[in-house]
C-alpha cells in the first residue's frame, strides 16, 4: 500500500481576516487569500506549511443565502461552533498519483469525487478532486479524505516571520487502531501522529522553526458536532 502525505487542516473560525491575523500575532505564521467556495457559504486563507501541506483558516462568509438544507444546516452548525471558539474541522490526506486516489476509494467503499473548488480574488479557480468522498464516514469521524491536486497551481512561498523547518507532530483524538486501519499502515507509521485521550479528531499541530523552537496550534476538534449534525440531517 503506498504512503501519503498529509494534505491539508482546517481551522474553522469565527471572522476569517481576524483569526488569520491573530494567528500572525501569535505565531508569526502569514497566510495568504485561499478563496471562496460557490457550493458553500464559507471562505478561507492558506498558511503554507513544509512538504507541500497547509492550514485552511476557515469562517462561514455568506450569512443569508438561500441554500439547500443540508448545506444550511451545515452553516448554522459551522457558526454556532465557531461562535464559542476556534474548531478544528478536518484533516487531510494527498494522494501521490490519480491510480492511488482510485485505489483508496475502492478500498474504503466510496468514489473519487471531482468538484469546483475555490474560486480566487484573481479569477482563478480550482478543481477538487477527492475520495472516499462521504464526509458521514470520515470527517465526521475524525478521519481524513485524500486529495490529489494534479492540475493545481502551486502555493505561494512562504514568508513567515518565524520560518518553519517541519511538521512536528500532529495530535489526535480517538482510537489509534481506527485510524491506522483507514490510512493504512505505512501511512500510519509514516505521519508523525500522537494520541490523546478523549473524542476522535484533530486536537493540534506542531510545527518546528528553523530557529529550533516549537509552534503549538490547539482547538477542540469540531469531528463530534459534525457526528451529531450527520446524524440530524440522515
Amino acid at each position: 500500500m503506498p504512503v501519503h502525505d498529509l494534505d491539508h487542516v482546517t481551522l474553522g473560525v469565527r471572522h476569517l481576516y481576524a483569526s488569520a491575523e491573530r494567528l500572525r500575532a501569535e505565531t508569526g505564521l502569514r497566510s495568504h487569500e485561499g478563496g471562496w467556495l460557490d457550493v458553500m457559504p464559507t471562505a478561507h486563507r492558506t498558511v503554507p506549511l513544509p512538504g507541500g501541506a497547509y492550514i485552511n483558516v476557515e469562517s462561514v462568509i455568506d450569512h443569508h443565502a438561500e441554500l439547500p438544507p443540508g448545506v444550511d444546516a451545515f452553516r448554522d452548525w459551522f457558526e454556532e461552533t465557531t461562535r464559542r471558539g476556534d474548531h478544528w474541522m478536518t484533516w487531510n490526506l494527498r494522494a501521490r498519483t490519480r491510480a492511488d486516489l482510485e485505489d483508496v476509494a475502492r478500498r474504503l467503499g466510496g468514489e473519487v469525487v471531482t468538484a469546483p473548488g475555490a474560486r480566487r480574488p484573481d479569477g482563478s479557480t480550482s478543481t477538487t478532486v477527492m475520495a472516499p468522498g462521504d464526509a458521514s464516514v470520515t470527517w465526521a469521524r475524525g478521519l481524513p479524505n485524500w486529495y490529489f491536486r494534479e492540475d493545481d497551481r502551486p502555493a505561494p512561498p512562504a514568508e513567515h516571520e518565524r520560518p518553519l523547518r517541519e511538521i512536528a507532530w500532529l495530535e489526535l483524538g480517538g482510537d489509534p487502531r481506527e485510524v491506522e486501519e483507514h490510512v493504512g499502515a505505512e501511512t500510519f507509521a509514516a505521519l508523525p501522529l500522537r494520541f490523546v485521550e478523549g473524542p476522535a479528531g484533530l486536537r493540534g499541530i506542531g510545527l518546528t522553526a528553523r530557529d529550533g523552537g516549537e509552534i503549538a496550534l490547539r482547538a477542540p476538534s469540531g469531528a463530534p458536532g459534525l457526528a451529531e449534525l450527520a446524524a440530524r440531517t440522515a
